[in-house]
């Protein structure tokens, strides 16, 4: 995959028909995806509550959000483009609290994150373990 220089499409892959890895844990296959180029996952989730501190969800500790996580995809650049044009390749509309998540697909703790707030993308995260949010859509990067 190219760099995203250009721009970037978020694309849903419906399409797309998954490969079957039958033993990721072999030789094989890790020289497979070392020799393979990047690729990126995003995902997109709508906010419903946040639970009290008091109460939280889970416990324990989370990576938070990054700035760059390679190919040219910085948190400026990805807002940039956000607000400038629709990225997505359906008819989407933002709503208020919807968050969206860019990621490496190898290395989860690597991401960008924002959240639709007062009529444009902001950077921005929900904590994992005081939100409740609800998975709208997912796809790769193209």
């Amino acid at each position: 995959m190219c760099d995203f220089d250009e721009g970037f499409i978020l694309c849903t892959c419906k399409d797309k028909e998954k490969p079957i890895v039958h033993n990721k844990n072999s030789r094989r296959y890790k020289r497979e995806q070392a020799a393979s180029p990047k690729v990126y996952l995003w995902y997109l989730s709508t906010f419903k509550e946040y639970i009290s501190d008091d109460e939280p969800l889970i416990e324990g500790e989370y990576q938070l959000p990054v700035t760059d996580i390679g190919k040219g995809l910085t948190d400026e650049w990805v807002l940039l483009n956000l607000n400038d044009r629709n990225c997505f390749d359906v008819d989407y509309t933002p709503q208020e609290g919807d968050n969206l998540v860019i990621r490496d697909a190898y290395q989860e703790w690597d991401y960008l994150s924002f959240i639709f707030k007062n009529g444009g993308w902001e950077k921005g995260h929900y904590s994992r373990f005081s939100t409740i949010t609800t998975l709208t859509m997912n796809g790769e990067v193209k």
